[in-house]
């Protein structure tokens, strides 16, 4: 009988908790809906008040809320991938305009594999992209052309990573192959800022040099061999000094 009491006791509380949870849950809810309005008030005061300059060329979401927290996406009228959140929470109100606006963290990420599949699909050349600096760093003009994504892939604002295995380690063997590499991307009008190659000897993997700086311009200088023999054996000569091409040894 004490057993069948306990168990009673335990189903009671049970019960108990899961109503009790399923009461907070709706009163929560329903009180985010009837706070709804005073919150959209106190965030469209702080877009004007802080983002007065640009508040005409953004399309402003329906507020969402989500535990404890309302939120709004902001994105701008030219490029939706151009964006950032505005965050309601213990009265306070916070957003990501630096990180993922004024910066284009966003914006350069999605441009990141964007310009990587293009490439892949202009050259069959699985490279890697990287955008060097931020959006706020740009002029207006370079700014409008990355936010209307005009010809990107001429607009020297991003930087090719690829890594080539050299059967034959030697100078000659490796500017024939950076060569290739690189008339093959420049051909079609691709023109990244600068090329970063890693070189990695195929007889022996541990055997690897990083190459950055790299330009298009490489494959017309007269002394290119001479620059690879320079960097392969760690000389760092006046020649190789003027070309300003850097180099690092991995591994």
């Amino acid at each position: 009988m004490k057993k069948q009491n306990n168990l009673l006791i335990a189903r009671t509380i049970f019960y108990l908790i899961v109503f009790v949870s399923l009461g907070l849950i709706v009163v929560n809810e329903k009180s985010s809906s009837l706070l709804m309005p005073k919150i959209k008030k106190e965030i469209d005061t702080y877009i004007k008040n802080n983002y007065s300059s640009i508040e005409n060329s953004l399309n402003i979401d329906k507020i969402e809320y989500k535990n404890s927290t309302y939120s709004v996406k902001a994105t701008s009228k030219d490029n939706k991938n151009h964006y950032f959140y505005i965050y309601y929470t213990k009265k306070k109100i916070t957003d990501t305009y630096k990180k993922d606006y004024l910066n284009g963290t966003n914006l350069f990420s999605n441009l990141e594999k964007k310009l990587k599949k293009e490439i892949n699909e202009k050259t069959s050349t699985d490279c890697n992209i990287e955008i060097l600096s931020t959006l706020d760093n740009y002029t207006t003009k370079v700014q409008e052309r990355i936010l209307n994504e005009e010809d990107l892939l001429s607009l020297k604002f991003y930087i090719i990573k690829e890594e080539l295995i050299i059967d034959n380690w030697s100078s000659k063997e490796i500017t024939k192959a950076i060569n290739s590499f690189l008339t093959k991307i420049n051909s079609i009008n691709i023109i990244p800022k600068y090329y970063e190659i890693i070189i990695t000897n195929k007889n022996d993997i541990t055997e690897s040099i990083k190459i950055s700086n790299l330009t298009a311009d490489f494959i017309t200088n007269p002394y290119q061999e001479q620059i690879i023999n320079d960097i392969i054996n760690d000389n760092n000569s006046i020649i190789l000094k003027q070309s300003k091409i850097e180099y690092e040894y991995l591994n």
